[in-house]
């Protein structure tokens, strides 16, 4: 079976490097979040977004809905949703903020913060195994190089 010419290499070929660097980096984002959506949905029946609400809200004991949606990916509405989900398979608990009636805070439950460290050894794993090829000088130096790019001018 032949592989197809990923795009970011025809760009590369033709195009600005800087516009091939980008789609590289969304190529290799894609694999990386393919990989993570079966293993998460396999071995802990989780989606990757999913995970990444686990993941974040386990940072505290609680921590605000609002402040969770700030170090996600998905829309305020997508986040309810996903919470709802989790709340009906025992994962978080959603509670009003005493402090505050209009905020609400999430929880892991045991169960959630069980899984949570279960999917973030199967996330450790991928992230392993696609920079297994990669010195830890050189995931520096691709860190560096990466917090250099910005969408601002």
């Amino acid at each position: 079976m032949d592989k197809t010419t990923p795009v970011s290499s025809m760009i590369k070929q033709n195009g600005p490097i800087k516009i091939a660097a980008w789609r590289l980096m969304m190529e290799k984002y894609q694999d990386f979040m393919t990989r993570f959506e079966h293993e998460f949905r396999t071995r802990h029946g989780l989606s990757a977004n999913e995970f990444d609400v686990l993941i974040n809200a386990s940072t505290s004991a609680q921590v605000r809905q609002r402040d969770l949606l700030r170090s996600l990916v998905i829309s305020r509405s997508a986040l309810s949703r996903l919470l709802g989900k989790l709340e009906g398979r025992g994962l978080v608990t959603q509670e009003p903020d005493p402090e505050d009636h209009r905020g609400v805070l999430v929880a892991l439950t045991e169960a959630g913060m069980k899984l949570c460290d279960e999917a973030a050894d199967t996330n450790a794993e991928i992230i392993f195994s696609g920079f297994a090829g990669v010195t830890d000088t050189e995931a520096e130096e691709i860190f560096e190089l990466i917090s250099k790019v910005s969408p601002t001018v």
